[in-house]
Parts: structure tokens; sequence; C-alpha cells
């Protein structure tokens, strides 16, 4: 699918559910696409298969007809399994389909997304989209080039529009699995930019180490240092269920 038709459909879609007074925002690569110029560099060409998108729980009959409205059919067997939590839409024209997350991201690892809605126009905020990247156990080459994207263009901090890493440190600072994950992530993502030559503003290895030393800085839960004693000897994250 061409990423200019899911992007144009992604756009129209937020802005009808702000219309309709409705918490819809896009994750994923779509909402990489849309917040960091790297991602559409012809280097960085990927694939997308989706639109990834995270509302309410409470809104899901509203959020339904918006859908329904705009040419899209729900996946009805999908949507009677998982509705609860996640719902699947399929346009009537083509193949064009979005995966809908409500109130929760649950993947590798699971994040309550409910009060974080608000917090930025159009997409997730770039802690929470650089959250639902590293949180992937088995990242795929697309995984890289948006996270290699998200950290090129957009600086860490606290201001609107940067990568909130007090945020992530805190999350990772009373999750011992979230922590692990991470790490592997981050080690992996740096392993992966080595030569790349810098497209956005921040070169990525710096970005990396600041994250990295932030995540440890922050102080752990006594939970964090229960667990961390079993290390990896159990499995410290889900396997996802990928869906339609």
């Amino acid at each position: 699918m061409p990423v200019d038709t899911l992007y144009d459909d992604a756009r129209r879609l937020v802005a009808a559910a702000d219309g309709a007074g409705l918490s819809l925002r896009l994750l994923g690569g779509i909402a990489i696409y849309h917040l960091c110029p790297t991602a559409r560099h012809p280097d960085f060409e990927r694939s997308y298969k989706d639109i990834d998108m995270v509302g309410l729980a409470r809104e899901r009959a509203t959020l339904q007809r918006l859908f329904i409205d705009h040419g899209y059919e729900p996946d009805r067997e999908f949507n009677l399994l998982h509705g609860m939590q996640r719902l699947i839409f399929r346009h009537t024209a083509d193949e064009r389909h979005i995966d809908v997350f409500l109130d929760r991201f649950q993947m590798c690892h699971t994040f309550d997304l409910r009060d974080r809605l608000h917090l930025h126009p159009a997409t997730l905020t770039p802690a929470d989209l650089l959250l639902t990247k590293l949180q992937v156990v088995e990242a795929t080459e697309n995984d890289l080039r948006d996270l290699f994207a998200l950290l090129s263009d957009l600086p860490l901090g606290a201001e609107p529009g940067a990568i909130d890493v007090a945020y992530i440190a805190q999350l990772a600072a009373r999750d011992w699995g979230l922590y692990r994950t991470l790490a592997l992530s981050l080690d992996r993502l740096d392993r992966w930019t080595v030569g790349r030559p810098v497209y956005g503003a921040y070169r990525v290895s710096s970005q990396i180490a600041a994250l990295r030393e932030t995540i440890e800085a922050q102080p752990k839960t006594v939970a964090w240092k229960m667990r961390a004693r079993i290390g990896d000897r159990v499995r410290w994250y889900d396997i996802p269920d990928e869906g339609g």
C-alpha cells in the first residue's frame, strides 16, 4: 500500500475524530512518518501495511461508526474475540486496514495510555512512540528504521515535541522486564547505527547514550530489585498476538 495513501487517510481520520470530540491518536510507522523528516528520506524507505491507532474503550461504539462512515468495515470475527482491547477495520475498496488499540498498547510489554492521549496532537507523544518501538524483543528492519528516525530528528527533554526521557526512565525503574528489553533494544539499535549518516539534527549514538544514562540513574523500586535477582532465567516479556 503506498505510504501517501495511508498517510492521507490517517490524517483524515484523526481530524474527523478530533472534530467529533474523540481521543484517537496515531502510533507505529505512520505516526513516525508524520513526525520525522528522516522517515521520508529515500535511504529510509520502508513498507507500510496498515494504520495503527489508539483510542479509548469507552468511545468504542462512536469510533466504530466513524470508521464505517469513512469507508471501513469492522473485522467482525477479530473484534468479537478481542474487541475489549483491540479492533481491526478493513477498507471496502482495497487492502487498507486499521489496527486500533483501546486504552492500552499490549505487545511484548503493556502501556496504559488512557491519560496520555491528550498530551500530543495527532500522534502519541514521542516518548510513547519510542517505547512502543523499543519494547519489541525481536525487532524488524522497519522497527530499527523507525527508531533511528525518532532519535535522529527529535530532541531528548521535557519540552513539547521532545522525547521525555524522564518518563521513560520512571517506567523502567518500576519494571525490571521493561528495563531489560529497553537495554537490549538500545544495544541492538546502537550496533545498527554504526556507520550510518546523520540525516536529522541529532547523532543517534549520542541520543542512545543519553537515554541509557538517564535510565540507569533513576532509582529502582524494591519490586524491580527483587525481579532483577531472577534475571533472564524467567521470560520477562509477553509473546504478542499480532492479530489481523
